[in-house]
């Protein structure tokens, strides 16, 4: 045996245990994975979190981990942590599903270059969309033979011929659902040029397309009403529905651009005015911050879709810590209260809302809701009138003042109310049947007689 032998067998040994030792922290890492991914399917996410978090510890380059361990953190709105899960992911495995992931992470925290660098890689393979609208297409072929079986002609000349155009949309639909997100990152950003770049590298900008109207092209209502706002804005005045819609599903800031847009430079005065009305009452005042917009969005899908509220309530504190100024995280936990029975609670944040935004609709509405169940009659009278000095169109607002009015013995009042609720929304029917046992139905089948004086 020579001098250096007993060193190798020595070094030998050593690299053996350490092999060992990594072989173990690896299953240990896989069991905690394992773990964390059993305790997301079963919604205890902090429970899942942990465990992630122990995997990653003991095996910081296993990429599945910090995939999942960015998951299991943005679902609780740790966004700082997820985003470091995921850039580690990529590093570990740039696969289109990390990218995508990283690149949807930055833009909810405002990091727009980050975003589009990330999104830029997440296209998918022109054979993934591929395959993707054939199998959509053939679903849609094998729901349609039961309905026209046995004749061999319909299913040549309908099922074939509608599986073929459904699959075909999915496909198209598939193929450009990433860049139609960065351009509207870039449409949000205010990042014109760049948006309008992206559109014409894809073929969505052509002659004679009117992007207000339905169209052939493979993108989305929303994508069509942002390039009629920068194509042609004449002719763009569908804005105003969409940019409502867009800040009813949480993008406040896509949102209230749109329809500032609008306020601006609508074709019609009706446009301009329903742009103005929207952007008033039910936007916020100023720009928040993109980081509290996706917080607040955070809190709400934990509240109401995973029905996690004591995680939402975080959530909801986050957006509020990052930016004070934005009176919907105070209404949410308002609205979280009012849904536990606690309207005290729920009435000390929806006053906040208001010292934030006294032009906030919903939670003035629901100020008045919850004064009601408390039975504090003349507290929610009097928010229920400034939300009619806001909205004097709304049903469900003078129907509550009606209720109210005959409680506390002003019957004249009530009734009048009632009647202004069932004509401006015929289907309320317990306002209905309430005034037909008072003063018999109407032989028209319309309102009450009362409600015609």
């Amino acid at each position: 045996m020579g001098p250096d032998r007993p060193w190798a067998l020595l070094l030998g040994a050593l690299g053996v245990v350490a092999l060992l030792a990594g072989c173990g922290a690896s299953r240990e890492a896989r069991a905690s994975l394992g773990a964390g991914r059993q305790a997301m399917a079963q919604g205890a996410f902090r429970e899942a979190l942990e465990h992630l978090r122990t995997a990653t510890r003991l095996a910081p380059n296993f990429a599945p981990a910090q995939l999942a361990l960015g998951e299991a953190a943005e679902v609780l709105g740790e966004f700082e942590e997820a985003l470091g899960a995921y850039r580690l992911a990529v590093g570990l495995s740039p696969s289109t599903a990390t990218r995508l992931r990283l690149g949807e992470m930055a833009d909810r925290m405002g990091q727009m270059e980050l975003a589009i660098q990330s999104l830029d890689g997440a296209y998918g393979s022109w054979r993934k969309h591929a395959w993707y609208g054939l199998e959509v297409g053939l679903m849609s072929f094998v729901a349609c033979v039961p309905k026209h079986w046995p004749s061999v002609s319909a299913l040549l000349t309908q099922c074939l011929p509608e599986s073929f155009q459904t699959g075909r949309a999915y496909f198209r639909a598939s193929r450009e659902s990433v860049p139609e997100y960065i351009f509207r990152i870039l449409v949000e950003a205010g990042q014109r040029e760049r948006a309008i770049g992206l559109a014409k590298s894809r073929g969505w900008v052509q002659d004679g397309v009117e992007y207000c109207q339905a169209s052939d092209l493979p993108v989305s209502s929303e994508t069509s009403g942002l390039l009629a706002m920068l194509l042609q804005p004449d002719r763009a005045d569908c804005l105003v529905p969409l940019g409502a819609r867009i800040a009813d599903d949480g993008l406040v800031r896509l949102g209230r651009l749109v329809l500032l847009d609008r306020v601006e430079h609508g074709a019609s005065p009706e446009a301009r005015a329903q742009a103005a009305w929207v952007s008033r009452y039910r936007v916020p005042a100023h720009e928040i911050a993109k980081l509290a917009e996706s917080l607040n969005v955070t809190g709400w899908r934990l509240e109401h879709r995973l029905h996690k509220p004591a995680d939402a309530l975080d959530a909801y504190k986050k957006a509020i810590a990052v930016d004070p100024g934005f009176s919907w995280p105070y209404h949410n936990i308002g609205r979280l209260y009012m849904s536990q029975d606690d309207n005290e609670q729920a009435l000390v944040w929806l006053t906040k809302a208001l010292e934030v935004n006294p032009n906030h609709l919903r939670a003035q509405f629901n100020l008045g809701v919850a004064a009601h169940r408390l039975q504090r009659y003349e507290e929610a009278l009097a928010a229920y009138s400034r939300a009619l000095a806001m909205n004097p169109a709304d049903a469900d607002t003078h129907a509550n003042v009606g209720w109210i009015l005959l409680k506390v013995g002003r019957e004249a009042e009530g009734l009048r109310e009632l009647q202004s609720a069932v004509r401006l929304d015929p289907n309320l029917e317990r306002e209905r049947s309430y005034l037909d046992a008072r003063f018999g139905r109407d032989a028209r089948q319309g309102p009450t007689p009362f409600s015609v004086r």
